[in-house]
C-alpha cells in the first residue's frame, strides 16, 4: 500500500513538473515571438495586416488598411550575391495600402477610395554584438488610383535602421526613409520628405508587450512636420502569431489634433 501511495505521489509530481515545463516553454516561445514581431530587422518572413482609423477635423474620416510583406533572404541586395556569413542578409519590405477617405463637411473633391502608393525597401542587414543595422534604397511606386490618395510621382532615396537588442526584454532604435520625388504627374509638385520612426519595445511575461513606434513625417519642401505620439499594447499568441492595438495623436504639425486607432495582425513563417 505504501509503495502504491509513493508511486502515485511521484507520478503526480512528475505530471505537475511536466505541465510547468510545458507552460514555461510556451511562455518562452511567446516572448521570443513578441521580440521577433516588434523587431523590424528580424530574420523571419512576416505578413502584416494593419487597419488604421483616423478622425480628422470637420468630421473627416480616413481608413488605411496596409498589408506589409517582409521577406528576408541570404542574398545581398537584388539580385545580389549569396552571403556566406549568417550575420549578413537582406530584407525586402513591401507596403500595399488601401485608403478610403471622406470629408463630409469639407471639400468633396478629396473623397476617394482606392489603392495608394506602394513602398518597397531593400535593406542589407548586419548583426552586431548590441543589435543590428540595416541600410539600402527605398522606392515609392505611384498608383494614382485615384489621384487624391497618391503623391503622383515616383520617389527614390536611402533608408536606414539601427536597432538595439542587447538588454533582455527591451529593444529600441530608429527607422528613417528619405525620398525625393521625380517623374510622374506633372500637376503634382516635386517633394523632398523623410518618414522617421522611433521604436521602443518592452517585452513582458507570456508574450505581452508594449511598443512605441509613431510614424513622423518631415516635408522639407514645404517645411512642415507632423509629429504623432502613441502607445501600442500587444501579445504574441503563439510562435508565429501576434497582434497589437493602440491610439495615436498628432501633437504638432498641420495635422495636429488628428487621432488614429491602429490595429495590427502579424503572422510569421
Amino acid at each position: 500500500m505504501k509503495t502504491l501511495i509513493t508511486t502515485l505521489i511521484l507520478l503526480f509530481a512528475l505530471s505537475a513538473f511536466a505541465q510547468e515545463s510545458d507552460e514555461a516553454s510556451e511562455h518562452a516561445a511567446a516572448e521570443k515571438a513578441a521580440g521577433q514581431s516588434t523587431n523590424p530587422l528580424s530574420n523571419i518572413t512576416k505578413l502584416q495586416v494593419q487597419p488604421n482609423f483616423t478622425w480628422k477635423d470637420n468630421s473627416a474620416r480616413t481608413i488605411n488598411v496596409t498589408t506589409r510583406i517582409i521577406q528576408p533572404t541570404p542574398f545581398i541586395f537584388l539580385p545580389g550575391i549569396k552571403s556566406k556569413n549568417p550575420e549578413w542578409y537582406t530584407i525586402f519590405r513591401l507596403e500595399v495600402p488601401i485608403i478610403g477617405q471622406s470629408f463630409p463637411n469639407g471639400n468633396k473633391d478629396f473623397d476617394a477610395v482606392g489603392l495608394s502608393d506602394l513602398i518597397l525597401i531593400d535593406a542589407v542587414v548586419k548583426k552586431t554584438k548590441w543589435g543590428m543595422v540595416g541600410f539600402g534604397p527605398g522606392l515609392i511606386i505611384p498608383m494614382k488610383n485615384p489621384a487624391q490618395i497618391s503623391i503622383g510621382k515616383w520617389g527614390l532615396g536611402p533608408s536606414a535602421v539601427v536597432f538595439v537588442t542587447k538588454v533582455k526584454g527591451i529593444s529600441f532604435g530608429v527607422l528613417a526613409q528619405q525620398y525625393w520625388t521625380f517623374k510622374g504627374d506633372e500637376n503634382k509638385d516635386k517633394m523632398s520628405f523623410m518618414i522617421f520612426q522611433p521604436i521602443f519595445n518592452a517585452i513582458f511575461n507570456k508574450g505581452y508587450f508594449l511598443s512605441f513606434s509613431p510614424l513622423m513625417n518631415f516635408n522639407w519642401t514645404k517645411s512642415t512636420y507632423n509629429i504623432p505620439l502613441g502607445l501600442n499594447f500587444g501579445k504574441a499568441f503563439a510562435k508565429n502569431l501576434s497582434a497589437w492595438i493602440g491610439p495615436e495623436y498628432v501633437v504638432y504639425g498641420p495635422q495636429k489634433g488628428h487621432t488614429t486607432l491602429k490595429f495590427q495582425i502579424n503572422a510569421m513563417f
